[in-house]
This record gives structure tokens, sequence and C-alpha cells, in this order.
């Protein structure tokens, strides 16, 4: 199985909060300044795959939205 290389998938991850066995932070899409809050480790990882994959919407969102990415201000 021969896998290709990506160019597209930089994060930064702030890992803010550890409560109920998971992770709670921000993470930063820095290939294309976008943010988005999350809630646990699985939420985060989703985010990354939805990100990579191009599972991403570009309706504006709150920044209270938890699970969405938005354009870093």
């Amino acid at each position: 199985m021969k896998y290709k290389k990506r160019d597209d998938g930089s994060f930064v991850i702030n890992i803010k909060y550890r409560q109920h066995a998971s992770w709670q932070g921000t993470i930063l899409w820095a290939d294309q300044k976008k943010t988005a809050n999350f809630r646990s480790a699985l939420e985060m990882l989703q985010l990354i795959s939805g990100a990579l994959d191009g599972d991403i919407s570009d309706e504006p969102v709150s920044p209270e939205e938890e699970g969405v990415w938005m354009d870093k201000a």
C-alpha cells in the first residue's frame, strides 16, 4: 500500500483543560488560518480528519460554537 504525502496538515493544539478523562481546548489549522474549539480528544481528531478530507463548511459561525472551523481573527 502506498501513502500519498500531503502538505496541508499543520495544526497547533492548545489544551486548556483536562476533565472527564478527556481534553478541552482549541486547535489552529495553520495552513488555512482557521481555529476551532473542541470538547474532547475524539472531537479534536474528528476536526483534523474532516479538515484533511475537505469536510468543512465556509458558512460563518459564532466564536462560541464547538467543533466548527472558523477564520482566525
